[in-house]
């Protein structure tokens, strides 16, 4: 335990999480950005967070940097 390599469900997810917040973070900076934006980008980075938490606690290495 601690050095597991990601599966293929955990590195679509991961990835699709790491997309979520670039998409948002790309949003909060147009003009026309919804109003919700900053509270929809704070939860999606948590999400994130707590994902990648939850894999380093159950040993998945994760490589390739942070966000």
């Amino acid at each position: 335990m601690g050095n597991e390599q990601l599966s293929g469900w955990q590195a679509a997810q991961l990835h699709w999480l790491k997309r979520q917040v670039d998409n948002l973070r790309e949003e909060e900076h147009r003009t026309d950005a919804r109003p919700g934006i900053k509270r929809e980008l704070w939860a999606a980075r948590e999400e994130l967070d707590d994902y990648v938490r939850q894999l380093k606690k159950s040993g998945v290495s994760i490589h390739n940097g942070g966000r």
